[in-house]
């Protein structure tokens, strides 16, 4: 929207005519200029604003002049307007000031900061602002704050001078405090005598004889003395005597100086009463315009010589200052003299006259573009229809400068009869709240949809948007999802998926200034987002998708674009839909390079790429996203997605199993977690029971879990309540409370079975596959095993939320172990590093990332591939690589291997070797952290090796146990199974080839004693 000349005429500086220069307060300013802020107060009429304007003429410093009004008091409106000034300077292309959206609510110290630091850089330095009318300001207003911290940011060089009829605020109580303040009152602003004779000789009023004749003899010295006395310095009350005694030819005594307001009506009205019916008229007409240009005035009061008459008025310093302002200068009068002129239009003009000139006057400023003007008036003459009108019209543009609590206050203003005539004023209410108030937007787009709905015939395109205008407060809140049926069900009614005519051609043909693309595609994504949290099993979401990707894509609105795909990218991954997620996020993250595109939406952007990355396992991507967002919502005061952008962190590192990253996180969430909705509070506590879990304190989780079920039902969500019900289940299973977690899994059922997600299929098989396993029982087990590793298969899933290792270590151990999915299992398991406290080294399907053959020959693999086979130079690695296998692999003291690999030289050297020989293996196999040294201590990772000679000694250990424990020996059958196991695992002696190695000749000689007597005892137990 471009500026509007009300806007300029705001934010430019006035001229009055006839000042005669006042070294001395220019003086005064001078010396203010050692501090950074000056503070201008007096009585009205004492010269403030003159001696300001005067003084940035004199001294030719750069100047931004700032008008104050109690419309300033929405802070929006400040920014907004304060924006269009800084247009004048910088460079042409250099990018526009932010408006103060809702989004930069939370953060609103921040933006400030941020605001003023790029104005000032605009400006240069030195430069002058000046904020004249900071009384007009209620003390309540968050605009006190604002201007104490838009003053601390003022760069060397910068000035500002504020300008009021009161002392400084409280807020500014420091910057007094500091002597960052200088003072410049009413004791300072009071004309001396020698400035008093100047204006009276020097281009004022008074200069001309009462009778004629180029000098007014009467002011002598004495006369002078007497008008000074008379005036006690009010500038004001001189020109008023002035101008009563060019009129009059004397000078009537005035009332009780000190009662000033007082003083200027009595002199005003002496003079009044002098001037002849035409400008008695015209002044009165023209004092319902807070400003005017001369067309304006001459359009109000029918008067052709309007121009002259106000350069007149102008020239005699008559209360009148003038702005040039684009496109066209404006006349202003002083705010006691307007005062004064509206009570004589007021005793003067009928009731109905009154009207008549405010419904001109607004009808006039409207047009102009002075709308905050024109809505007083018309509030003041009570035409509550064209004010209605004139609310709708603008509230697309305020709504996009974040002007939404003055279009509030408007709308408030209006009567409810009229509010209720005029649905569309609610609906514009409740927009203006959507984000920073969503109960109170809701509460305005409940009572629009009625009004709407209620016409003859119902208002279509109005009911649609309020609709989705309650659905999105809804959404914002974040706190009850049920009530999103009552507008799900509008929208149904509505048909407007399978309506011949689209909502795009019903508002072409009943509102064509909103049939856009944005139209529909916000519509259709409110129902996408309101669907997948409160009905996820109704099969039409897909179809709402593509409704609103599709004409979010037609739009040429950028940030719209990229809020519906990323939002739709949200319900797919939620679904499970992966790669189609991934596209929209791709899509939206090349969009978000455009110049335009707003912080909130680069924000959203993380917060949704975070919320991809967690679910999908990439830990690093996930928080890389997860601090790209919160930087740039530190540095803009965006805090909208904070919470989730934690959450989501948090979630990730969950599920890397890193515990004290996921700490931190917590430890960040706590304080802000009462503050936000009920929905994220279940996220909250879902994942801290998560973590509780992960470090096997299941009370703590328990406790949190029932809390988050608590607000996932409270909340209304059917997804995270079978998340939260499918968690509780495990932890009851986990502490033996094998009735509790039935019930659980069976309500979840009832719940899951209509929800069309494969991922929460995939997360609920594998959970209840863990279940069934803790409580001995197979067949189950298995059956959930099978369905839900082919689902994970089938769409690359490779995490869930509350994914915990060891658990899903065990479950990959039994797939493999039954020949389940076995490369995907085993995918999985080195994708995700899925490792055993103690090594299942019977299960030699296992993705092991080394394999060692020790028996009857020596072969190394890592992932399959075999290495160290060829060159002379690998020998003493490998050597140190069996030595450390036939001592168990474990707690080996470096003194014990230099000794067995380095026997004849001395301890230094065998050391120095030993340090070689490590880095040489570890270098061979690719991981540091296959060989750990702690403590003078060498130390095999069994989670990554599997050894032929730790598995044979470990299946001799089975066997020992299954026939000491009898169990089903008449079978034979687990015996019979483990005996075909040792003998595929002995193919000969442990390193046959080192027969004269000292080291290897204890475990060789063991494992064959072990071999013997279980292949032994077995056939006397069979025999029997």
């Amino acid at each position: 929207m471009k500026p509007s000349r009300a806007s300029l005429a705001k934010t430019t500086r006035p001229t009055i005519s006839g000042v005669v220069p006042r070294a001395r307060i220019f003086a005064l300013l001078d010396r203010a200029a050692d501090v950074p802020v000056t503070w201008v107060s007096g009585p009205p009429g004492c010269g403030k604003t003159t001696a300001a304007a005067s003084y940035l003429e004199h001294c030719g410093t750069t100047s931004l002049w700032y008008q104050l009004d109690d419309g300033d008091t929405d802070v929006a409106t400040f920014f907004y307007y304060l924006r269009t000034a800084a247009e004048a300077f910088g460079e042409p292309a250099s990018e526009a000031l932010p408006p103060l959206t809702p989004e930069y609510h939370g953060g609103l110290a921040l933006f400030t900061r941020r605001y003023f630091q790029s104005l000032y850089a605009r400006l240069g330095t030195p430069f002058v602002v000046v904020f004249d009318g900071l009384h007009e300001v209620p003390a309540s207003s968050e605009l006190h704050e604002v201007m104490r911290l838009a003053l601390r940011e003022l760069p060397s060089g910068g000035r500002a001078i504020l300008i009021s009829r009161s002392d400084p605020p409280p807020a500014l109580a420091r910057l007094r405090a500091s002597r960052a303040l200088a003072l410049l009152g009413w004791d300072d602003l009071r004309l001396t005598r020698e400035e008093t004779a100047a204006l009276v000789t020097q281009g004022t009023p008074g200069r001309e004889a009462a009778a004629g004749g180029d000098r007014d003899e009467r002011w002598d010295a004495t006369a002078l003395d007497e008008l000074h006395d008379k005036t006690q310095g009010w500038a004001a009350g001189l020109v008023l005597m002035l101008e009563q005694a060019r009129t009059t030819g004397s000078i009537a005594a005035p009332p009780d100086p000190s009662t000033r307001e007082l003083v200027f009506e009595y002199l005003a009205g002496e003079l009044f009463e002098e001037a002849d019916e035409r400008t008695q008229s015209f002044l009165m007409r023209t004092a319902f315009l807070p400003q005017m240009s001369t067309d304006i005035a001459q359009a109000i009061t029918g008067d052709a010589d309007a121009e002259q008459i106000l350069s007149e008025l102008y020239r005699k310093n008559y209360f009148v200052t003038f702005r040039s302002a684009r496109p066209a200068p404006v006349y202003q009068y002083h705010p006691m003299f307007r005062e004064f002129l509206r009570a004589r239009a007021l005793a003067t003009f009928s009731a109905e006259q009154r009207r008549r000139l405010q419904g001109s006057a607004a009808t006039l400023l409207a047009d102009a573009g002075d709308v905050e003007d024109a809505v007083a008036l018309y509030r003041e003459s009570r035409d509550w229809v064209r004010m209605a009108r004139l609310i709708e019209r603008h509230a697309p543009a305020m709504l996009e400068h974040g002007r939404g609590e003055t279009l509030l206050r408007w709308v408030d203003e209006l009567p409810l009869e009229s509010q209720v005539k005029r649905p569309w004023t609610l609906y514009w209410a409740g927009a203006s709240q959507v984000q920073t108030s969503p109960r109170k937007g809701r509460h305005l787009f409940e009572l629009a949809y009625e009004r709407f709905a209620a016409r003859t015939p119902p208002d279509l395109i109005g009911s649609v948007l309020a609709a989705s205008g309650a659905m999105d407060a809804i959404l914002y809140e974040l706190d009850d999802f049920a009530l999103l049926d009552r507008w799900i069900g509008v929208l149904d009614g509505f048909r407007l998926l399978a309506a011949d005519s689209t909502l795009l051609e019903v508002a072409a043909r009943d509102y064509p200034g909103y049939a856009t693309p944005a139209l529909e595609a916000r519509v259709a994504c409110s129902m996408v987002f309101s669907l997948t949290l409160r009905q996820p099993q109704r099969h039409d979401i897909g179809a709402w998708i593509e409704r609103a990707v599709g004409r979010a894509q037609a739009s040429e609105d950028v940030n719209l674009k990229m809020f519906v795909e990323l939002l739709s990218a949200l319900s797919i991954m939620w679904a499970g839909a992966f790669p189609q997620a991934q596209a929209l996020i791709a899509t939206a993250r090349a969009q978000s390079e455009a110049p335009d595109v707003t912080p909130f939406s680069r924000i959203t952007l993380h917060n949704v790429e975070a919320m991809f990355h967690m679910l999908s396992a990439e830990c690093e991507l996930c928080r890389a996203a997860e601090q790209a967002g919160l930087a740039l919502a530190a540095a803009t005061g965006v805090g909208t997605w904070t919470v989730q952008l934690l959450v989501h962190g948090y979630g990730s590192a969950l599920a890397a199993d890193d515990l004290a990253a996921a700490a931190e996180i917590r430890a960040q969430l706590e304080p802000l977690a009462a503050g936000t909705g009920r929905l994220n509070q279940c996220l909250i506590h879902h994942f801290q029971a998560w973590e509780a879990a992960l470090r096997n304190d299941m009370m703590l989780a328990l406790q949190h879990e029932k809390r988050a079920l608590t607000m996932a039902i409270e909340a209304g969500g059917p997804y995270f309540e079978v998340l939260c019900r499918l968690a509780l289940a495990q932890i009851l299973s986990t502490c033996g409370d094998e009735r509790k977690c039935i019930a659980h899994l069976r309500r979840l059922r009832a719940i899951a079975r209509d929800i069309d997600n494969k991922h929460l299929e995939f997360t609920c098989l594998l959970s209840f596959a863990q279940i069934a396993l803790e409580h001995d029982r197979p067949r189950p087990a298995l059956a959930a095993l099978r369905a839900g590793l082919s689902l994970g298969r089938q769409h690359g899933y490779r995490n869930f939320l509350w994914w915990r290792p060891t658990a899903v270590a065990r479950l990959a151990a039994y797939a493999l172990e039954h020949g389940i999915e076995v490369d995907y299992v085993r995918n999985l398991v080195r994708s995700r590093g899925l490792a055993f406290e103690q090594a299942p080294l019977e299960i030699a399907d296992w993705p092991w990332t080394f394999k060692v053959q020790t028996l009857g020959g020596f072969r190394l693999t890592r992932h399959g591939e075999a290495i160290g086979e060829t060159g002379k130079a690998q020998r003493r690695p490998l050597d140190l690589l069996r030595l450390l296998i036939a001592c168990e692999g474990e707690q080996i003291s470096k003194e014990q291997v230099a000794d067995a690999l380095w026997p004849r030289i001395d301890g230094d050297s065998a050391q120095r070797s030993l340090t070689t020989t490590l880095h040489r293996l570890r270098k061979l196999l690719g991981d540091p952290a296959a060989v750990v040294l702690r403590e003078g201590r060498l130390t095999l990772n069994r989670t990554l090796f599997w050894v032929d000679a730790w598995a044979l000694e470990q299946a001799c250990a089975e066997l020992d146990a299954a026939l000491q424990q009898r169990r089903q020996l008449a079978a034979g059958a687990p015996a019979e199974a483990i005996r075909a196991r040792i003998r595929e695992l002995y193919r000969g002696p442990f390193l046959a080839f080192e027969l004269d190695a000292p080291w290897a000749i204890q475990l060789r000689e063991r494992l064959q004693g072990l071999v013997e007597r279980a292949l032994g005892t077995d056939e006397k137990v069979s025999q029997k």
